[in-house]
C-alpha cells in the first residue's frame, strides 16, 4: 500500500510506502544550536574549564548545545528547531522531534521557572535543580517565541492553518491577557502553564491573525496580519500605547496607528518600537534615557510618537533597556539612549540615532536590557554591552563591559539571523 505524504520537509506531495516514513525522518537534517550565558553549561555537548568569575552553570563563550539533552530525547533523535526565545533568565526552544511515522512538536525550556514561564511547573524547584529542562507538548507548529521577565508568549500555527497566541508564566499585571485570574501552586502567585490567548479573538477582525508577539518586562505586544498592534499588561510607563497610565488584563488596541499598517515591532523592557509598512517609525513607553530618539529625554510616552530619521530607509528595529537600535537597508546600525551603545567608552549617551562604526553589511540586529548583537552578511556575529557573571557577552569574560562591537568566535555555518534569540543573560542561535 502507498500513502500520500506531505510533511515539514516535503515541498510537495509524494507517494511513499508506510515503512519509508521512518527513512524520510532519519535523513531529515537535524538542527544545530549554539548558546552562551546563564544555565547553558548543563546542555553543552563538550566540557570546558570555567573561567574565574563565571557562574558555575553558565558558559561565557558560544557553545554547541546537545539538543537531545534539552528535549529529553535519545541521542540519535532528529530534532528540527522552529523557533527560539530568551528572556530575563529563561529560554524556550520549540521544535519537531521526528521519529517513526510521525513528528511531534515539543517546547523545551531551561532557566528560571518560578512563575512557570517555561510552560508548566518544574518537577523540583530546589536551588540545585534550577536550570533543568521543562518539556511541554504543543498542538501545532510554533513559528515565533518571545520571553519577558517572568512570562512567555508564542505564535502557533494550528493543524488547520489558523494562527493563535499561547502564553504562560506570571500574570500579575495582566501580561498574559488572561482576565480570569487564579493562583498556581502554593506560592500564591498569579502564574499559569500554557494557555491560549482566547481574548485576542474578541478584538481581531474576520480573517485577521497574530503574526508576531513581543514580551516586555511585564507586558506583551501582538502584531496582526492586518498590521494592527495590541498590547496588554503593565502600563504605568505607557507600555500599552493607549494614551493612559493604566494596565490591562486583556488585549487593547494601540492608539494612533489607524490607517498605518505596521510591519514589525520590538519590545524587551518598558517601551516598544514599531516600524510601519511605509517606513515610518513609532515609539511609545518609557523614554527617560532618551532612547526615544527625538533629541531629548521624556519620562514616559503614553501614546505613539512619530520618530524622524534621516539616515536612510529603516530595515529593522531593536528595543533594548535604556537604548534603541536601528538597521538601515544599507546595512548600517544606529544607536540611541544610554549605556554601552557600541559608540566607544567615551560616548555613553546619545539623544539621537548615532552611527556605530565598524559595522557594515549588517543583516540583523538584536537588543536586550543591557546588550546588543549584530549579524552581518557574512554571518559574523558582533556583541557589545554590559558584561556580568553569566558571561552574557559571549567573549569569555565575566564582568568586563564592551563599548564597541566585538566579533565572537562562531562558525558562520552555525549562524542564522532569523533564528537567533537574545535575552538578558542567555543567547541562542540555531541553524
Amino acid at each position: 500500500m502507498w500513502l500520500l505524504a506531505r510533511g515539514a520537509f516535503c515541498s510537495r506531495s509524494v507517494l511513499v510506502r508506510p515503512g519509508m516514513l521512518r527513512s524520510l525522518h532519519a535523513h531529515a537534517r537535524a538542527s544545530v544550536a549554539v548558546a552562551w550565558g546563564a544555565f547553558v553549561d548543563r546542555y553543552a555537548n563538550c566540557s570546558a574549564k570555567q573561567r574565574s568569575g563565571i557562574e558555575l552553570h553558565a558558559r561565557a563563550r558560544p557553545t554547541r548545545l546537545a539538543l537531545d539533552r534539552l528535549f529529553g530525547c535519545p541521542p540519535d533523535a532528529c530534532i528540527r528547531v522552529r523557533a527560539v526565545g530568551a528572556g530575563m533568565r529563561h529560554a524556550l526552544v520549540a521544535g519537531e522531534v521526528l521519529g517513526g511515522a510521525s513528528a511531534r512538536t515539543v517546547l523545551a525550556g531551561f532557566g528560571l521557572n518560578s512563575s512557570w514561564q517555561l510552560g508548566k511547573p518544574s518537577v523540583d524547584d530546589s536551588i540545585d535543580r534550577i536550570g533543568e529542562p521543562v518539556v511541554c507538548a504543543v498542538d501545532g507548529t510554533v513559528t515565533q517565541i518571545a520571553c519577558g521577565r517572568e512570562h512567555s508568549a508564542m505564535v502557533v500555527r494550528r493543524h488547520d492553518g489558523i494562527r493563535r497566541v499561547l502564553v504562560c508564566g506570571n500574570n500579575a499585571y495582566g501580561q498574559l491577557g488572561l482576565a480570569a485570574e487564579r493562583s498556581g501552586g502554593d506560592h500564591g502567585l498569579p502564574r499559569h502553564g500554557i494557555n491560549e490567548l482566547t481574548a485576542l479573538s474578541d478584538v481581531l477582525g474576520g480573517g485577521e491573525e497574530p503574526v508576531k508577539v513581543q514580551c516586555g518586562l511585564d507586558h506583551t505586544v501582538v502584531l496582526t496580519s492586518r498590521g494592527r498592534v495590541f498590547a496588554m499588561g503593565w502600563g504605568d510607563d505607557g507600555q500599552l500605547g493607549t494614551g493612559l497610565q493604566t494596565s490591562s488584563k486583556c488585549p487593547v488596541l494601540v492608539a494612533g496607528l489607524e490607517g498605518t499598517p505596521i510591519a514589525d515591532i520590538s519590545s524587551t523592557t518598558d517601551f516598544t518600537l514599531a516600524l510601519a509598512v511605509d517606513g515610518r517609525l513609532f515609539y511609545w513607553g518609557n523614554a527617560e534615557y532618551g532612547q526615544c530618539m527625538v533629541g531629548r529625554k521624556i519620562d514616559r510616552v503614553l501614546a505613539r510618537m512619530n520618530v524622524s530619521f534621516g539616515g536612510g530607509r529603516i530595515k529593522a528595529v531593536a528595543a533594548g533597556g535604556c537604548h534603541s537600535l536601528l538597521l538601515t537597508e544599507a546595512g548600517q546600525v544606529y544607536a540611541c539612549g544610554y549605556g554601552a551603545l557600541g559608540l566607544g567608552p567615551d560616548k555613553l549617551a546619545a539623544l539621537e540615532p548615532t552611527l556605530i562604526g565598524g559595522l557594515d553589511g549588517v543583516e540583523a540586529i538584536l537588543a536586550s536590557t543591557d546588550r546588543c548583537l549584530a549579524i552581518d552578511n557574512e554571518r559574523r556575529v558582533y556583541s557589545w554591552g554590559l558584561g556580568n557573571s553569566a558571561g552574557r557577552l559571549g567573549n569569555g569574560s565575566a564582568a568586563a563591559n564592551v563599548f564597541s562591537p566585538e566579533a565572537l568566535s562562531i562558525d558562520p555555518a552555525l549562524v542564522s539571523p532569523s533564528m537567533t534569540a537574545l535575552g538578558n543573560d542567555i543567547a541562542i542561535m540555531v541553524s
